[in-house]
């Protein structure tokens, strides 16, 4: 069974049949099943667009490299890419990904194995709902798969293999460890490391080759108080913190991020015995819970009720799943969700992920699905655009895919996804916030 949560479709309907729709909802998107089998691949190299690119790949180890990089200086071209126009130095158009993640296909030897497993072959099949997309692209790729069996060894023997010293992009592995082994492999190689789960931010020194797709807690954070400034400007903060998983991480990265920035706040931990009033100001009142416990979240919402004409409260995703709570007080409270992910209401891109998907599978995609989809479909798209020279491009540009925004920024040890998704409940209806 998948250890992530399903998607919460949209609310409609008047105020008595709201909690109904979202059992009804929850329902038809598959809270309540569950997910299918997934089978493993028997290719373990997807070639995609192979009468597609150019010559210039396959000469790639027996050219002068110095005559090569001076020629591709001399020589741009004009491209389009998400709506703006860029002037781009010549580069190749044939490509080799190589994806290193834990799928155990030897043997799962545990339970946490078997669910890594699940998870990881799910997003094996984002991947391959990705194949129409990027079949779209003017360049050929090989994307080639490796099972790391999230061994250290493993990863150390695969880095090791000949034709890892010609990859132009590698997506993976996923443990602390390992990302930074890929990482010493890609800095010396000059090698783009997309860590597609792993936030990792500790690195030896600055590694401008490593690129963290999935965002840090300190990201979210920062666009965060981005909306904050923006929608709450001279509004007291009030961080209520529990301690416990969330908390350790987007409500520390909170804390430390409103102290950087030098932004007053308020911060208290969790009691369902507290008295609001001591602690909410005469004024507005941003209120962040960052407890992912229902009753923690029931306690919080009736002892603010009394004061929600100058209340907003947010509370992380699960909030968003819970069932049998009264949404008219959450919406009286100006509810407003923390996540990263941005399928909890359905866009364009995600439709065509859900119809492709359920087309193939006949089930509905989890967030690892949608995570492979986005990331290898975002990797291509740059590639394509840009070949090696795709950081100069899109540093700072958020980039739209089906669950994530990507808009890649340079930080003192590598690149770092900044972004974060609120959502609010209004008229019983789960709306997007848009930030930047």
């Amino acid at each position: 069974m998948i250890l992530v949560q399903n998607r919460l479709r949209l609310l409609s309907g008047n105020k008595l049949l709201g909690v109904i729709l979202i059992l009804l909802l929850l329902i038809s998107c598959g809270a309540f099943r569950k997910t299918a089998k997934v089978e493993w691949p028997a290719d373990d190299v997807i070639v995609v667009n192979p009468d597609k690119g150019d010559d210039i790949s396959d000469n790639v180890d027996t050219t002068d490299k110095k005559e090569d990089k001076d020629e591709e200086a001399l020589v741009y071209s004009s491209v389009f890419f998400k709506g703006d126009k860029f002037k781009v130095p010549r580069h190749k158009q044939n490509f080799n990904i190589a994806i290193l993640l834990p799928f155990h296909t030897d043997a799962a030897n545990s339970i946490i194995d078997m669910r890594r497993s699940e998870l990881m072959l799910e997003y094996y099949q984002g991947v391959k709902i990705a194949i129409p997309e990027i079949e779209k692209l003017s360049s050929s790729y090989k994307l080639h798969f490796y099972d790391t069996d999230n061994d250290t060894s493993t990863l150390k023997l695969l880095l090791n293999k000949p034709e890892m010293k010609t990859m132009d992009l590698i997506i993976g592995p996923t443990d602390d460890d390992q990302v930074r082994i890929a990482a010493y492999f890609a800095r010396k190689r000059e090698i783009p490391l997309f860590s597609p789960i792993t936030t990792t931010d500790k690195l030896w020194s600055n590694n401008p080759y490593v690129f963290n797709l999935n965002p840090s807690d300190q990201m979210q954070a920062m666009q965060f108080l981005k909306w904050f400034k923006k929608a709450h400007n001279g509004e007291k903060l009030i961080i209520v913190r529990d301690g416990k998983r969330f908390d350790k991480g987007f409500g520390q990265a909170l804390v430390d991020e409103c102290i950087a920035q030098k932004i007053d706040f308020s911060k208290m931990a969790f009691s369902r015995y507290m008295n609001w009033n001591d602690f909410l100001s005469a004024g507005k009142n941003v209120v962040v819970n960052t407890s992912q416990d229902k009753t923690n979240m029931n306690s919080a919402v009736t002892g603010l009720l009394s004061q929600s004409d100058r209340v907003t409260l947010v509370g992380p995703e699960d909030w968003m799943s819970f069932t049998s709570v009264d949404f008219n007080q959450l919406e009286r409270l100006k509810i407003t969700y923390v996540s990263t992910n941005k399928a909890n209401v359905p866009n364009k891109f995600t439709t065509q992920v859900i119809e492709n998907y359920r087309s193939i599978y006949k089930d509905d995609p989890s967030w690892y699905t949608y995570m492979g989809h986005d990331q290898v479909l975002f990797a291509c798209e740059v590639l394509d655009a840009f070949g090696k020279y795709f950081p100069l491009f899109i540093e700072g540009k958020s980039i739209p895919y089906a669950n994530t925004n990507i808009k890649l920024t340079k930080t003192t040890t590598c690149f770092q996804n900044k972004y974060i998704q609120l959502f609010e409940l209004r008229e019983m209806e789960l709306r997007s916030i848009k930030i930047d």
